[in-house]
Order: structure tokens, then sequence, then C-alpha cells
């Protein structure tokens, strides 16, 4: 799915003038000429999973796109693209109607976070569609290459067609971070595109839940987790596979940790999921895992015991700032010894640093 909106130019587009208003960094990595209009493919480096394209057509039409799979930092800079385009283009900001009240609205008032929440379902939904059909489901914008998603992809993860939005799309959202989609050639593309014309009818499998873990994000916002009977039967299947000698990645193994340490399709177990979480540190997933394992032993689960300095240590091997926040307390209330309260506000602010909600809250008291 492409996401575009088309403003009426009363000026001339010039790309390195819109990045030079932009102010932040923007990579082009293709320009051109197509059908008569001027066409160019851009990404901001670090952020972007996908491309952003603008069409100029230089008769005062100019359209700007996305990639409905694009990461969610860029959902969030999306409108902060069209306003200051407007502003290039015309002098003042665009506004948006409303379909329901016939109302205008800033880009920012109509593409704010229900918004985001609405296109990622949507763009999850019809690749649940195009997956029940053909093997592969191909990125409208990608950085480079024809990228698409698979189901055998995803069947790596514990994903699958009954999996959640926000697990279908964390995974896919991994995979293009770490470059690991897959390439088709220009003839599985048309093959593809041609089997996926016919005219067939399909359900969109539905995700039943079976539990959810809740988290939450570096600002305080409360997310869930849910996952599948299906996630966890394909889990627990990887996990075995892994115990027999194939290789698993750290972040799957991480997810199994998590099915143990919360009951989820499985009995709370506090060393199994200590097993998984440590499994994944050795993979290389030193973000989450690190974490998980760390808040294993501050809290304790089933028959694993509290232990502080377990958990100190297993912070310490994170780099998540959530993990920083923690090391911070650690110190302040000496978990591994005498208190510190000087290196106790040396991570409370390496953490405040990343934007971590409960370090500048910390700080706040101080």
């Amino acid at each position: 799915m492409r996401i575009s909106f088309q403003l009426n130019a009363s000026g001339s587009f010039r790309m390195k003038e819109l990045i030079r208003k932009l102010e932040v960094p923007i990579k082009v990595t293709l320009q051109g000429t197509y059908q008569g209009k001027n066409l160019y493919y851009f990404h901001r480096p670090e952020y972007s999973t996908t491309s952003f394209a603008i069409s100029d057509d230089e008769k005062g039409r100019v359209l700007v796109a996305m990639d409905g799979l694009a990461s969610y930092d860029d959902y969030k800079f999306f409108p902060y693209l069209i306003d200051t385009l407007g502003l290039y283009l015309n002098g003042h900001s665009p506004k948006l109607v409303s379909g329901e009240d016939g109302m205008s609205y800033s880009v920012y008032e109509r593409l704010g976070t229900q918004w985001i929440e609405d296109c990622i379902g949507e763009e999850i939904a019809s690749l649940k569609v195009v997956l029940s059909v053909i093997p592969r489901c191909y990125l409208e914008l990608p950085k480079e290459g024809i990228c698409y998603v698979s189901l055998e992809q995803l069947k790596q993860y514990g994903v699958n067609l009954h999996s959640s939005t926000s697990r279908i799309y964390g995974y896919i959202q991994y995979l293009l971070r770490k470059g690991w989609l897959s390439e088709a050639t220009r003839e599985e593309f048309m093959a593809d595109s041609l089997a996926y014309a016919m005219d067939v009818e399909v359900d969109v499998p539905q995700h039943v839940s079976i539990g959810r873990v809740k988290s939450w994000q570096s600002d305080g916002t409360e997310t869930w987790e849910s996952f599948s009977q299906e996630d966890v039967d394909m889990l627990l299947e990887l996990g075995k596979e892994y115990r027999e000698g194939t290789r698993v990645d750290g972040v799957v193994l991480n997810d199994i940790g998590t099915l143990y340490q919360e009951g989820v399709g499985v009995n709370s177990d506090g060393y199994e999921a200590e097993f998984w979480f440590k499994e994944a540190v050795r993979q290389g997933d030193m973000t989450y895992a690190s974490v998980n394992l760390g808040d294993l032993y501050r809290k304790g689960c089933g028959q694993l015991p509290v232990s502080l300095p377990r958990a100190f240590e297993a912070y310490r091997h994170s780099s998540d700032p959530y993990a920083f926040y923690r090391i911070g307390q650690g110190y302040e209330e000496g978990w591994t010894g005498a208190p510190d309260l000087h290196l106790a506000m040396f991570w409370y602010k390496k953490a405040a640093q990343a934007g971590h909600h409960l370090a500048l809250k910390r700080l706040s008291k101080s």
C-alpha cells in the first residue's frame, strides 16, 4: 500500500531546496524522469526502513508518498514532511478536509497516532490477503531492489497469518532494519503480479489472542504484545529445533522466554524463562533479552527467587535506555554493595538523554 498526498503548487519544486528546509538528514537514492514527471526517492538514515517518494509534473501538482510498511518513526515524520513541503511550495501549511465532518484540519491533527494505527492495521490486513494468494508481498517503496515479505521468512520468527498486527509489523520492521528481507527477480515479480490479478476472494485471517504481555515505550506509553495459539505452537517448535542444533535468532528465543515468564500458552516457569533469555543473549539479543532477564531476577518468577545482584548484571549487558535506568536504581539502592548516588545519577542521566520516562521522573525529584 502506498500512502500519498497531493499538493497544488504555486511555485516550482526543487528537491535540494526542500531538503534544506526540512533541516534533517535526507539521503536521495534515486532521481529521474518517468512519463513526464520528475521522481525522487529518498529516506532518513538511521530512521527509515523504506523510502519516501516525490513526483513533480512541473504543472503545479506535487505528490508525496510513503510505503505502508514504513517505520513508525517515518509515520510520525510524514506530516512534518507534508507541512514543510506545503510551506515551501505555497507559503502556508496545507489543510486536510475530514470526510466525516467536512472540517479542515492541519496535517498534524489528522495524521496523528490513530491515523498511524489505522494505516498499519490496513497494511497488515492487506499483507495477510496477499500472502494467502501468492508467496510474496512486495514493498511499494523499498530502499533498493524489489523487496518482499514471505510467510517462509516470517515463520523463522514464529510469525504467521494469525499473528497480531503489532507482531507481524514489528518483525517486518526488524527484518527491514537488519536488511534481511529478500529481493525478487523481475520475472518473479511479474509472475506474482499476474497471479494476484486473478479474481480470488480471500477472507483476512484473524488473530485470536490466548494471552497478552504488557510493556512500556520509552515515553511511558503502555503497549501490549498479543500471542495466538499458532504463535505459541510455532515458537515452541522453533525452541525444539534450537535444542537440536538449528540456528534460531536471539529475538525469537527471547519470545520463548517471555511465554514461560508470563505463562502464555504454557505453565509459568522462571527457570525455563531464564534458560531462554540467556540463550537469546548468547545468540545476540543484547537489548530485549538482557532487560527481560534483569526483570526476571528483579521480580522473581515461580520457583526462581529474586536476586538483585543478578538483575544488576543482566541490565549491564543491555543497550536499552530502560536498562540504564535500572542500573541507576541498582547503584542508588545498593543492589551489589554500598549505595553510590554519584554513579546512580550518571546512569539516570544516560537513560534520560534517551528520553526514558522513569529516568526523567527520577531526575525531576533530585
